[in-house]
């Protein structure tokens, strides 16, 4: 029936206790002590309504039947009285009467009840409730908001009445407290309806209703039923309504419930900003069809949640110009829509746009509109210089310059990158075995494209690194699909690498390994609304070749010295302990690597939150785990900060040693190697700590540059390592951005 006065509580912890009982407590303190029994049941009905379902606890809505039988008793209706006490024993078995209203009729009834209570009958209200018979209430206005005007919206507050799928009979028996048969016939259908929550059928029987006869309770029940059906334009005019009409037919608790239902409801509501062009003649807009007043134009505009379509035509010029839109807008939302106006037929001509918004005059707009130079690209140029410092004695320079250019009209762009290494280091590998600090300069060179094919984008890419004793190229490619507007993004990748691997002043043709790769990416990013999308990936990487460096040279040691090594033994330790053999590292001839990815990110109103994790496996026995979260904050529409921090943990490859043991033959004295033997410390046990953040401001008249400064502390824990325990890192980047049209 009613049970819209509680309202569907959504995502909330507290429950209608306190105010189920300050409801009994006030109806029996007024209309029960006055004797008027009859406006007392009335008012006890909206607390039947608000302990619905789960929303009031047990011993609150045994004092509730309590309360009904107590007013039963007064009304001289003592089967109802028992039946009620029941119900309330049922509910709480330590249930009493109330000790201030308590008459041996009362008590009576009760006693019988504790002795043959019945199964408590749910909290759902009669069919015949009789308000007040007081003054009919005023039809009623939709009141003002907080303090001014009613919020612009882009519909009127009540949609017009659909015809109920049951028509009033022409007669029938209605309660005392009615006046009307036709609007108690459509009153039941409304709570009949709501009960099976086919909300819109329950909008149009309680709007028959109130056209017959205007009641608090009906129109109550009409805005909880518009709201769940997510008529909440419509729903908070009502509930504002009932909070004014409620308290002048005495029936105050109801209208304080639909003041708080109603301000719960305006908190969330969406709103639209749309903001018109500066230079149209005869501009139409629409939304959904519906015609848009220009004086509601770059106002807030309060809408229902769901999709709305925005179109516009006009005049510049002299020559037609249109715009179209399509947003979808939630709860708590504020979607702005800039109308950009643009020639019949080139609404994909973005270029084309931007121009349009750039003219200064009529004829910078005309110039735009007749423009046959063809379509024009976004040009991205961006610089970067970043560095590296570790006290493992590593340092890196990295000088970086990027380019990119798209054509959003035809569907394709292209991209190229050039960055150069440089690398010197004396790290303790190196010392161990006596190799002086060493520089090296890599270069790398990439080139990439893509373009669209209907839904379908589909990508190139090729790169190419050079160092002195190393020389990597790759090439790939992929597609990518939009599947339900652009909701859900499958995609597919092949990369093919091929490396040579050599010893620096050495030719590649006197000492070189080869090694190849071929790498799948397969991954699925979805849109799960306005300001949320999750990707999730799955790598694929198989590897042959022997990836050993020529420099690395691993200590070997007796086995029952290798027993006893500790973690993280010095230099002079180890060369102390070790054989005077030095073994060139060896590593597996193949790998198979396997990873699998998801991000989460989400936009606030002015912040957006990342969070990422990668797991990985490979046919080494290694594992690994990485996750990334990163807080992007918009201080204002310029300047950007965020906060970022990752954790990696790792374990070791299955031939991993703190120490490798190598036993002399007793027969020749020849010692026998480890076939898998490595030095490398990226292989071995450890977790990793990175903190750090930065911050990007945009300038130029159009925001068109932009300048971002990051840094990042990376603290490494090696857990069964030789020469060193922790690694401490200090990474910083620079890099300027240019946007061009």
């Amino acid at each position: 029936m009613l049970s819209a006065l509680a309202g569907e509580r959504v995502a909330r912890a507290a429950s209608n206790d306190q105010d189920v009982d300050e409801l009994i407590e006030s109806v029996l303190q007024s209309n029960y002590t006055a004797g008027n029994f009859k406006q007392a049941l009335d008012q006890l009905e909206f607390g039947k309504q608000a302990c619905e379902g789960s929303s009031c606890s047990p011993k609150v809505r045994a004092r509730l039947f309590v309360a009904f039988g107590t007013v039963f008793v007064g009304l001289k209706k003592g089967a109802e009285a028992k039946a009620s006490f029941a119900a309330a024993l049922k509910e709480d078995p330590n249930a009493k009467p109330f000790t201030s209203f308590d008459p041996p009729e009362v008590q009576a009834a009760f006693n019988e009840a504790h002795g043959d209570a019945p199964a408590a009958a749910p909290i759902v209200p009669t069919p015949t409730p009789t308000p007040p018979a007081t003054a009919t209430p005023p039809t009623p206005t939709p009141p003002p908001t907080d303090t001014a005007k009613p919020p612009p919206v882009a519909a009127p507050l009540q949609a017009a009445p659909r015809k109920p799928k049951k028509t009033f009979p022409g007669a029938g028996r209605f309660p005392r407290g009615w006046r009307s048969a036709e609007a108690y016939f459509y009153y039941n259908e409304a709570t009949t309806s709501e009960a099976s929550r086919d909300w819109l059928d329950c909008v149009d029987y309680a709007q028959a209703s109130l056209q017959a006869e205007n009641r608090v309770a009906t129109r109550f029940l009409l805005a909880s039923c518009e709201e769940r059906g997510g008529l909440w334009i419509e729903a908070l005019a009502d509930f504002q309504s009932v909070g004014e009409g409620a308290g002048r037919v005495g029936l105050q608790n109801v209208g304080n419930l639909a003041k708080q239902r109603g301000q719960a409801l305006r908190e969330k509501t969406p709103k639209i900003v749309i903001r018109k062009p500066a230079q149209a003649d005869a501009l139409v807009v629409t939304m959904n069809g519906a015609p848009l007043a220009n004086d509601k134009l770059d106002g807030e505009l309060w809408v229902n949640p769901g999709q709305r379509t925005i179109k516009a035509q006009g005049k510049v010029s002299g020559a037609d110009v249109e715009f179209e839109q399509t947003i979808d807008v939630a709860e708590f939302e504020t979607a702005t829509v800039d109308i950009k106006l643009g020639p019949k037929g080139a609404r994909g001509d973005q270029a084309m746009m931007r121009c349009m918004l750039a003219a200064q005059t009529r004829d910078d707009f005309a110039r735009c509109l007749k423009s046959d130079s063809g379509p024009s690209l976004d040009l991205h140029l961006a610089s970067e210089m970043s560095g590296y410092h570790d006290t493992d004695h590593v340092d890196v320079i990295t000088p970086a310059v990027l380019v990119s250019a798209e054509n959003p009209t035809g569907g394709w762009g292209v991209n190229g990158s050039f960055l150069v290494d440089m690398v010197t280091a004396a790290s303790a590998d190196i010392v161990a075995t006596a190799s002086p600090r060493w520089r090296e300069v890599r270069y790398v060179p990439s080139i990439g494209g893509h373009k669209k094919l209907g839904d379908a984008d589909v990508n190139l890419k090729a790169n190419l690194s050079h160092e002195p004793d190393y020389l990597a190229t790759s090439v790939g490619g992929g597609v990518s699909m939009d599947l339900r507007q652009k909701t859900i993004t499958p995609a597919l990748g092949y990369e093919f690498s091929h490396d040579v691997s050599g010893r620096a002043g050495t030719p590649f043709a006197v000492y070189s390994h080869e090694i190849n790769r071929h790498g799948l990416d397969a991954s699925v990013t979805f849109v799960l609304d306005k300001a949320t999308f999750f990707a999730s990936s799955f790598t694929a990487v198989i590897e042959d070749g022997d990836t050993s460096k020529p420099y690395r040279y691993i200590p070997m040691f007796l086995p029952d010295v290798a027993k006893r090594v500790p973690i993280g033994l010095s230099i002079d330790g180890v060369n102390k302990n070790r054989l005077p053999i030095r073994a060139l590292e060896q590593l597996p001839t193949s790998r198979q690597r396997w990873a699998i990815a998801g991000l989460l990110a989400h936009r606030f109103s002015a912040s957006t939150i990342r969070a990422e994790e990668r797991l990985y496996v490979d046919s080494w026995g290694l594992k690994a785990s990485t996750t990334d979260l990163q807080f992007l904050v918009d201080l204002n529409e310029r300047l950007r900060i965020w906060p970022a921090a990752r954790f990696n943990v790792q374990s070791a490859a299955s031939f991993w040693r703190l120490a490798y043991p190598a036993a002399p033959s007793k027969k020749d004295g020849t010692i026998t190697l480890p076939a898998l033997r490595t030095g490398d410390r990226e292989l071995g046990p450890l977790y990793g700590v990175t903190l750090g953040g930065g911050v990007r401001y945009a300038f130029g008249e159009k925001k068109g540059w932009a300048l971002s400064v990051n840094a990042d502390v990376v603290y490494t824990r090696f857990l069964d390592h030789l020469f060193l325990l922790d690694r401490l890192g200090l990474f910083a980047a620079t890099t300027l951005e240019i946007d061009l049209e």
